[in-house]
């Protein structure tokens, strides 16, 4: 079950689509989200500020960065007070008797990839806001903090609301994070409308057997199609982009990083192309 559920916001207006991803998930599951803001610690720029700089700049320069700090602390507790009273969640940092959603205002400072990785070791699930194009090296942190760093699955919630019974899409290629991802996926999966097991075929490499996934679903009493995409000109990021937009989904569920970070950067993959703007929400696991 998703129980425990961590959602990391920053003060920016894409902070909402997680956190009502986040609600969705925790009334269904009668789960709790941990809202978490980070503070980042000014003081600690000063030895990365060049031995140029009177200091009576780099005073301003911090004093300009605290205010910041401070403006996106309360923009985020104020994200979260609307949030929590419009979705009707009871604010409590201890676990409740009865089956019912909560959630609680976390506020801490320093790195928020550090804080992201400690906190979402101990979460069911870390709920991110989906990246945006030119998304900052801060968001890029988090998001590799939380999929990387915890061991644990990761969501990512763009504008599109996330729906309970969606159809779903998995991306199987037979790799052990994408089987992670599929387990991380269970609760969700077995809850959906649909779900459809796509492998696809590369100009050289087979496509995983879409039937095996399809098999272990049955025995958790899911029931799944399996599909091959045969296209060798397609590279499978883009070929389970298109299948998703035919079949109506809405969770597409996938690995993260089943190729290294820096062949990914490189040559592009299934981690990049998806978490760069995604138009559905997306459930990955490394």
């Amino acid at each position: 079950m998703l129980k425990t559920l961590l959602c990391p916001i920053t003060g920016n207006a894409a902070d909402r689509a997680a956190l009502d991803a986040a609600a969705v998930i925790a009334r269904h599951f009668a789960g709790h989200v941990d809202v978490l803001h980070v503070k980042p610690d000014t003081a600690a720029m000063t030895p990365y500020l060049g031995d140029g700089m009177s200091p009576a700049v780099i005073g301003q320069i911090i004093e300009e960065s605290e205010r910041r700090a401070e403006s996106e602390a309360a923009l985020a507790r104020a994200t979260f007070d609307v949030w929590a009273r419009e979705r009707a969640l009871p604010v409590s940092d201890k676990p409740a008797l009865s089956d019912a959603a909560s959630c609680a205002w976390r506020l801490e400072g320093g790195a928020e990839d550090g804080w992201i990785g400690q906190l979402g070791r101990l979460a069911d699930l870390t709920v991110l806001p989906a990246a945006r194009e030119g998304s900052t090296v801060g968001e890029t942190l988090a998001f590799e903090a939380a999929l990387l760093d915890t061991g644990r699955p990761v969501l990512l919630a763009p504008a599109r609301a996330l729906a309970i019974d969606a159809v779903a899409v998995i991306g199987w290629n037979g790799s052990p994070e994408a089987g992670r991802a599929i387990g991380a996926a269970l609760p969700l999966l077995a809850a959906a409308r649909e779900v459809h097991v796509v492998a696809v075929a590369e100009a050289k490499r087979e496509a995983a057997d879409p039937t095996a996934v399809t098999n272990y679903l049955a025995w958790h009493r899911i029931s799944a199609k399996a599909q091959v995409i045969a296209d060798p000109q397609a590279a499978a990021a883009a070929a389970i982009d298109a299948e998703c937009d035919r079949l109506g989904a809405g969770l597409l569920v996938v690995g993260g990083y089943t190729h290294s970070r820096l062949r990914e950067l490189l040559f592009g993959g299934v981690t990049t192309h998806v978490s760069r703007a995604p138009r559905i929400p997306v459930l990955m696991a490394h």
